[in-house]
């Protein structure tokens, strides 16, 4: 079986090679990228979304004068006049509206901060802190109107500069909210903090607006789904995994076959060595002297010699014995006759073997002993 094997491996060893090489080269390469991807795959999946909103409306209570003759509360811009504003009445509007249904509970309360740079800020309560708790898609956390009293701000930054000899050229009004609280959607609770500002800057003669007017922020409900990583391959999924293992094992399958005819090859070569030695020693070897080590070069000139029969001429017309050395690291066989100060060498090694292989494909229906000069008699 074994020899059927090396004589179906040696006959289409090419063909085998030409096969194999770009299937093992598909099947590492499917063995790399798999075993570099994880068996696994987490998805988060959005199960609810909700959005928290809180929008601010305000206006300005003015006294009456020549562009507004009767006065009262009025739609202003981002700009108000301080000597005709009397006040700022505003009304602050806060929601959660979700996909689904969820709970929402917490507290709240709002605060007014007047603030003169980094110098100094004053914080008044517009509304005491108070609780909530409320289930739906659309809920309303807060709304609620609230009035900021231009005069009454006037009047305490005045008092503030008189006594302190402090002064700045802008301070800052702010409504301040303090919003916390958890929402509840599927079992799953997120935190709620809402710290959005309305801020107007106070200069000298205007007021005018420093932020948005409407602040949105998304609350995302979300599950880890953990699934199997599949594998496309021609435009269908396979399970990651098998498909790992299976090429795995075929680019091992295919690494083990390639060394194998690889290693024939090799012996085949060492073979073809040991039998072109083995050929010269059977008919000259009653006239050649094996030694056991190399013999001492670096006093003596050396002569190298293209072929044996080289060797044998020099020998008959020289009446010297012919050595022999087996190197044995690479297979090489030495053949060599020592005349005074002169070697003359000659050796086997892969080079003439290739050669020998070479001269036997075209001289095949030839006798042996004339198909290669190496060791030709005559």
């Amino acid at each position: 079986m074994r020899e059927t094997l090396d004589n179906v491996f040696k006959k289409y060893q090419k063909k085998f090679t030409i096969i194999l090489l770009p299937v093992l080269v598909v099947a590492g390469v499917i063995s790399v990228y798999t075993l570099m991807q994880p068996t696994t795959i987490t998805n988060q999946v959005d199960n609810n979304v909700s959005h928290f909103q809180t929008s601010y409306d305000y206006k300005a209570t003015i006294t009456p004068n020549i562009l507004y003759p009767t006065g009262g509360t009025i739609e202003v811009g981002d700009t108000m006049y301080k000597k005709i504003t009397n006040a700022i009445p505003f009304t602050i509007n806060s929601t959660i509206n979700s996909e689904n249904e969820v709970i929402a509970k917490g507290t709240h309360e709002f605060q007014l901060l007047i603030k003169a740079g980094d110098l100094w800020e004053k914080s008044f309560p517009l509304a005491e802190k108070q609780s909530f708790a409320k289930k739906g898609t659309a809920i309303s956390i807060i709304d609620k109107s609230f009035k900021i009293d231009i005069e009454k701000v006037k009047t305490f930054i005045l008092k503030v500069e008189e006594e302190t000899g402090i002064r700045t050229e802008e301070y800052t009004i702010e409504i301040v909210p303090n919003i916390q609280g958890t929402i509840i959607s599927g079992g799953i609770e997120k935190d709620i903090k809402m710290e959005d500002k309305l801020i107007f800057q106070y200069f000298y003669e205007e007021i005018k607006l420093a932020t948005e007017k409407k602040f949105i922020s998304t609350i995302p409900f979300t599950t880890t789904e953990i699934s199997k990583n599949m594998f496309t391959f021609f435009g269908s999924e396979l399970p990651l995994t098998p498909v790992r293992i299976i090429s795995s094992v075929f680019s091992l399958l295919f690494i083990l076959v390639i060394i194998y005819m690889n290693k024939n090859f090799w012996a085949n070569r060492k073979k073809n060595v040991q039998s072109l030695a083995e050929k010269i020693n059977k008919k000259y070897g009653k006239r050649m002297i094996s030694v056991s080590q190399k013999v001492e070069t670096s006093q003596k000139s050396i002569i190298l010699l293209n072929s044996f029969k080289a060797i044998i001429q020099i020998a008959d017309a020289k009446e010297l014995p012919i050595f022999y050395y087996n190197m044995h690291l690479d297979e090489s066989k030495l053949y060599f006759i020592i005349d005074g100060n002169y070697m003359y060498q000659y050796e086997i090694n892969e080079i003439e073997l290739a050669r020998s292989r070479s001269r036997s494909r075209v001289k095949n229906n030839k006798n042996e002993a004339e198909s290669d000069p190496a060791y030709a008699l005559d």
